[in-house]
């Protein structure tokens, strides 16, 4: 192969090595930045909300997020800390925890915990 040659396909190489690179990042990591594959993740979830020890029920909390209480979502778990956190700041009647129970793709379940402070 002669150096004209070489970089002929260099650019090629680079771009196809910054695609590859940017795929393992984002599968690794809680994030959905500009991908040619953005919805390789699935979270499936279930939020709880609890006042005073007793649970919400379903309605309450399809209600006060938007979403519903169980089902999944097709970008990161972070998008749900986001949505309770941001209902949580602006909206009254506050529940004293809200626990997400979710797993991404096939790995274990995580529990986030939100509590209002007191």
């Amino acid at each position: 192969m002669t150096p004209f040659q070489a970089r002929k396909w260099l650019p090629g190489i680079l771009f196809l090595s910054a695609q590859l690179i940017n795929t393992v990042y984002e599968l690794t990591l809680d994030t959905r930045t500009i991908s040619w594959a953005p919805h390789t993740t699935q979270v499936y979830y279930t939020i709880e909300a609890f006042q005073n020890g007793v649970a919400w029920d379903k309605q309450t909390i399809e209600a006060r997020y938007g979403i519903a209480q169980s089902h999944w979502e097709a970008h990161s778990q972070g998008n749900l800390r986001r949505l309770v956190l941001a209902v949580e700041t602006t909206k009254p009647g506050n529940p004293d925890s809200v626990r997400i129970h979710y797993r991404r793709n096939a790995a274990p379940e995580q529990t986030y915990i939100w509590k209002a402070s007191r």
